[in-house]
């Protein structure tokens, strides 16, 4: 009866620290910026031409990817 209890504990914690390890890398949303992607992020002129072909390929691109 014990060794039961302590096989099923095991398993408990097992499964937890699956699911703790899939929780941090499902919504990781952070990213790295290169020294080009800031310099397009602060120039207004690029950021309008890329929120543009955003806009577009809403409705042109079934995959929602835009290429710059």
């Amino acid at each position: 009866m014990k060794d039961n209890i302590e096989n099923l504990i095991g398993v408990l914690i097992g499964a937890l620290g699956i699911l703790a390890i899939m929780s941090i890398f499902e919504d990781d949303n952070s990213k790295i910026v290169s020294r080009k992607g800031k310099k397009i992020l602060s120039d207004q002129d690029q950021m309008r031409d890329i929120n543009q072909k955003i806009l577009d390929s809403d409705t042109e691109n079934q995959y929602n990817e835009v290429f710059i």
